[in-house]
């Protein structure tokens, strides 16, 4: 893209809120770039599996809650 984040969000050039910011989008960047390749490098059959780990990885990051209910509840289809 060729610009900070500092600068998309309009913070003053050189100052160290941007320096701060910008250093904090590049760390999550890194670290969840590193989870992903670990994802596609164990051993798996099949591209279904390891595209699964990876949406997993990005739901842990960004997406679904750990406790949040992943398939429909059947009460509710007999329910009121």
């Amino acid at each position: 893209m060729g610009m900070a984040p500092s600068s998309i969000l309009g913070l003053t050039a050189g100052s160290y809120e941007a320096y701060c910011l910008d250093q904090a989008v590049w760390y999550a960047g890194v670290t969840i770039s590193a989870d992903l390749e670990k994802a596609g490098q164990k051993r798996q059959k099949g591209a279904g599996k390891i595209e699964s780990a990876r949406q997993r990885i990005l739901d842990r990051y960004f997406g679904k809650k750990s406790g949040q209910q992943q398939y429909a509840d059947p009460a509710l289809l007999f329910g009121k």
